[in-house]
């Protein structure tokens, strides 16, 4: 039974929300990983962009990891195309941030799109 079959009984609206906290734990994944190299904070961002990685890193319960992504995401503020003249390592990290952003983005609209109980 693969996870599609687990999930059907939940509707349509709530493996979708699934499918989007998956992906959006994929992407904190990515970002915990690739931030370990980052050597350019101050390039990149508000200046509470480390302490929001570090949080996020840290984070181990789901709405905390929400949160932090969303704090991450909030602070990250470089211009995708500044990000070539920084480095392989704070390119990486970049590339994670705008791929978590777009989890979120999904994670919103399948959040939004669940009908409210009646």
């Amino acid at each position: 039974m693969d996870k599609q079959e687990l999930w059907a009984p939940a509707g349509a609206e709530w493996v979708r929300v699934a499918e989007a906290r998956e992906a959006l734990a994929e992407a904190v994944a990515d970002v915990r990983q690739t931030a370990l190299n980052v050597d350019a904070w101050e390039d990149m961002g508000a200046e509470n962009l480390p302490q929001a990685a570090w949080d996020l890193a840290h984070s181990t319960a789901l709405p905390d990891k929400e949160a932090n992504a969303r704090r991450v995401s909030e602070a990250f503020t470089v211009h995708p195309g500044y990000l070539y003249s920084m480095g392989v390592d704070n390119l990486a990290f970049g590339t994670a941030v705008q791929t978590m952003r777009l989890a979120l983005n999904e994670l919103d609209a399948a959040l939004n799109a669940v009908p409210d109980p009646e």
